[in-house]
């Protein structure tokens, strides 16, 4: 290969490099609870989830409206359902939040061996309720993790998690990722072989004169 060659090659890294995206999932997790997750990938958007107690209302800007919650249609909550299921309640070294759902933050207890993160996604004026709810069961009785799309399932605007021991809401916010910046030391290489291959070009050109 040769000196020009490398020169592309290696700025093409750097463009690639440059532009990467600092996407692994992070856990933000305190005492031993599970509050929530940064980088969440939802159908190729990045979300940070916290894990909150509370009603509908105070949680999610009046709940009178598909436009007041994170996801609009039931196919996006059951995905950030999905994703949440697939990369954040998982057992690790940070604890063993697929396991033991009482070490997610508003999960007090095991009711059939269940917990609920709800996700709302619609609104039902008739009815008062929180929409229908794409929510994800973990630790199913007698299964494994699944993620329910249900159209009956709901909760109503007035009803408070806090109350509820095995229900939380998980509200979801844009991740603020950056570009992973190039060491240095890297960019100096890059540097001189670019350099390199402008002065082979330059000779050719002078040759061929």
């Amino acid at each position: 290969m040769t000196i020009r060659s490398l020169a592309i090659a290696a700025a093409l890294v750097a463009l690639t490099t440059t532009s990467g995206l600092a996407a692994t999932v992070q856990l933000n997790v305190a005492g031993g609870q599970l509050l929530g997750a940064r980088n969440v990938d939802v159908n190729g958007t990045f979300y940070d989830v916290e894990f909150v107690d509370g009603t509908c209302v105070a949680l999610f800007n009046g709940c009178t409206s598909a436009s007041d919650f994170d996801f609009s249609t039931r196919t996006l909550a059951a995905a950030a359902a999905t994703s949440l299921m697939n990369t954040v309640f998982l057992d690790g070294p940070l604890g063993d939040f697929d396991s033991d759902h009482t070490l997610t933050a508003g999960i007090e207890t095991n009711f059939f061996n269940r917990g609920w993160i709800n996700i709302p996604y619609e609104f039902r004026p008739g009815l008062m309720r929180a929409g229908t709810i794409a929510f994800f069961n973990y630790g199913v009785l007698g299964g494994d993790d699944a993620v329910s799309t249900n159209s009956n399932t709901s909760i109503k605007v007035a009803d408070d998690t806090s109350n509820i021991d095995y229900f939380v809401f998980a509200r979801f916010t844009p991740s603020q990722i950056t570009a992973v910046p190039l060491p240095a030391g890297g960019l100096l290489l890059l540097a001189g072989l670019a350099g390199l291959g402008l002065v082979q070009a330059r000779s050719k050109t002078d040759e061929a004169r």
